[in-house]
């Protein structure tokens, strides 16, 4: 079974970028509802107990529910960690390796976030925009719908993830 862990800032904590109900909605409401119907599919379906990763990267053995609810966990997971208040005063750019890279693959950090904001502005509906990282150390910008994660669809690992 998986749990709930607690937010690592407070729900206002992201303003004025997301509002403090906004976050509120989205912890209590939505992610709380993914952790609890899939701790129900695991139950029903009698699914072994795994890392988290482990599932979404096994999706095609399991249920749509499975899928959909677990993509849903597993994503807000990750985008809870990603997600930082803003330093008063302090620039909020990539720096170091992760500079590095995206200058090597994408040339600048504006050609980065202008990828990333073309590929979000597409999403039709539900999804997410993310920066992945493949085995060859290449990294790519890919968009998913729903509650999909790449992690189901490619061997990479995850940098940055944009819930749409």
């Amino acid at each position: 079974m998986y749990s709930l862990p607690k937010l690592p800032y407070s729900y206002g904590s992201l303003e004025p970028y997301i509002d403090a109900k906004t976050m509120f909605i989205h912890y209590n409401n939505h992610f709380k509802t993914y952790l609890k119907n899939l701790n129900e599919k695991i139950v029903e379906e009698k699914i072994h107990n795994q890392p988290i990763e482990e599932l979404i990267k096994n999706v095609p053995y399991y249920s749509e529910d499975v899928k959909n609810n677990g993509g849903g966990y597993y994503n807000h997971l990750l985008f809870w960690k990603m997600l930082k208040p803003r330093i008063s005063n302090k620039l909020n750019v990539p720096t170091g390796l992760s500079e590095k890279i995206i200058k090597r693959d994408f040339g600048t950090f504006n050609a980065f976030k202008k990828e990333i904001t073309e590929k979000a502005k597409k999403t039709f509906g539900s999804g997410w925009v993310w920066w992945i990282m493949l085995p060859s150390g290449k990294t790519e910008i890919v968009q998913t719908p729903n509650q999909n994660n790449p992690q189901m669809f490619y061997n990479c690992e995850i940098l940055q993830g944009i819930d749409v």
